[in-house]
């Protein structure tokens, strides 16, 4: 004990010498070194361990600390994104992928400067937090320090196992990419005011699988305290997402059900035997030899033999109930809040030949998800042609998976006396795709190619508006139009375009349509 507070107060003492250099940050871990960003002003921290390597026996555990070091570690490349499959921008990849960065003034003797953790998207499969577009430098140059994370992906991040859940003194599995990012906001937590941030002042935002993040992180009780504000970009929620760890229900078994015949096919697979019968499968679930066997594979067997999208469950511990039961019990944390979507989300993912290509497969295709529902759904939407089809599946896609989820949280916000504000990305971007899934993230870190001037406006207002969010808790700044508070009442939000706008009542009737459907399924 007295060995470890000698090592603390050394480390503290170091700390409070070098705090001010722009060479060298003392962490818990041990002192890293930065390197040059694209502004002079800048320096950029690449590639910090906050966990342990995930693998061998950590394979499918919580993050571990760090092992320390005591020479100076120099933080001049990023670390391995996690492994994945669709690897659309090259670069290294691993199962050792738990690293962040750090974009910071290269003058940390001022005021601590409010922090920004980005939560890259993917679909919790694919990303990571240093692709180009993520580059801090743009925020951090405006007053903020600016974190990305990896976190593990795929099955790696996210597969739920009986026996995985045996040998968890929650009862749990699943989920690890959540406690990944808890972790990494438990480093920020316990570093970052080395780097010249503010631990007391953090605003976690995220797009798309990091939007749902922070959707996530707000509601878990594990993260409460950790952060301060929360930016959801196109929160993808659709309920098919979510599952129960033990329960099925109707979008189908229950998450360990389905991790253990998986698993029992893998491994049967790689025996090179036929597939099990179901008693079978039961059985090889109970033996402690299925987790021994699982974590001696190479991770490239999982990745290539295992599918890699899973839900996330609803385990008792990280989520107690259903994330979206704790926001309609008000339990989530009373931290400010914005949260947006794009006029165009489904364009990134409607078929070209959407529905089957016909009228009467596009109903069948509404009663087979949305039951007793489903023609109610089918002459909504109403597509008038075989033609039409893809524009209806872009318009679905968007509503149900991004912007009636976006409105039910801003209001359970709301409900709660909580601050939100709300807004909608509309300037067409990517050609046909329009104002797409994504689009608007080259906008909020200030990261556009040759922008015209008016992108370069509009990205202005973008990050105008989210460093003064994390600065205040309140976007509103002199430099920009008003932006009002959102209210259930008022059903008011902001307009990103050439022209920033106010409007109200974001597709109110689609969403007053899935208000009801869920309410039905309830």
């Amino acid at each position: 004990m007295a060995m470890k507070l000698l090592v603390m107060f050394f480390f503290s003492c170091f700390c409070c010498i070098t705090v001010a250099s722009a060479d060298v940050v003392i962490t818990i871990s041990g002192p890293v070194s930065g390197t040059e960003s694209p502004d002079a002003s800048v320096e950029v921290f690449k590639g910090i361990p906050y966990a342990a390597p995930p693998v061998g026996d950590l394979r499918w555990r919580p993050p571990q600390p760090v092992e320390p070091w005591s020479a100076v570690r120099k933080c001049d490349r990023f670390g391995p994104k996690s492994l994945q499959n669709n690897n659309r921008d090259g670069g290294n990849q691993s199962e050792d992928c738990l690293y962040l960065n750090v974009w910071t003034s290269r003058d940390r003797d001022q005021q601590k400067r409010p922090v920004m953790v980005w939560i890259h998207g993917g679909g919790f499969t694919q990303g990571s937090g240093h692709q180009p577009v993520y580059d801090g430098t743009q925020l951090a140059k405006r007053g903020v320090v600016v974190v990305t994370i990896n976190y593990r992906l795929g099955a790696l991040g996210f597969l739920p196992h009986p026996a995985l859940s045996a040998e968890s003194p929650h009862d749990s599995s699943g989920n690890y990419a959540i406690l990944d990012q808890i972790a990494a906001l438990k480093w920020v937590r316990d570093n970052i005011a080395n780097f010249g941030g503010d631990p007391d002042n953090v605003t976690i935002f995220g797009e798309s699988a990091g939007g749902t993040s922070v959707y996530l992180l707000t509601a878990t009780p594990l993260a409460k305290g950790l952060f301060h504000r929360a930016i959801l970009q196109s929160p993808w929620l659709d309920p098919v997402i979510f599952r129960d760890l033990k329960n099925g229900n109707e979008n189908g078994p229950s998450a360990e059900s389905e991790g253990a015949v998986a698993v029992a096919k893998l491994i049967e697979t790689i025996d090179g035997k036929q597939e099990q019968e179901t008693s079978k499968v039961s059985a090889l679930d109970a033996t402690e030899d299925v987790l021994r066997r699982l974590r001696a594979l190479p991770a490239e067997e999982i990745l290539g033999k295992l599918k890699q999208r899973w839900p996330v469950v609803t385990d008792g511990w990280i989520f107690p109930k259903a994330p979206r039961a704790i926001y309609a019990d008000g339990d989530q944390h009373d931290v400010p809040i914005i949260v947006g979507t794009n006029r165009d989300e489904g364009t990134m993912f409607a078929p070209r030949r959407a529905f089957g290509g016909s009228l009467e497969s596009f109903r069948q295709a509404m009663v087979e998800r949305y039951g007793e529902f489903g023609n109610k759904v089918a002459e909504f939407y109403a597509p008038q042609s075989a033609e039409d089809l893809w524009r209806v599946a872009v318009q679905q896609i968007t509503d149900v998976w991004f912007v009636q989820p976006a409105r039910e949280l801003a209001r359970a916000m709301d409900r709660q006396g909580t601050k939100v504000w709300m807004y909608h990305f509309t300037k067409p971007v990517w050609g046909w795709m329009g104002a797409a899934h994504a689009a608007e993230i080259g906008y909020v870190f200030g990261n556009l190619e040759d922008p015209s001037p008016a992108d370069a406006a509009l990205s202005d207002a973008f990050m105008d508006y989210w460093v003064q969010f994390a600065a205040t808790g309140d976007p509103n700044v002199d430099s920009q139009p008003a932006w009002p508070r959102y209210t259930t009442q008022e059903d008011r939000h902001l307009v990103f375009d050439n022209v920033i706008s106010i409007d109200s009542g974001l597709r109110n009737d689609a969403c007053n349509l899935l208000d009801e459907i869920l309410a039905g399924r309830q």
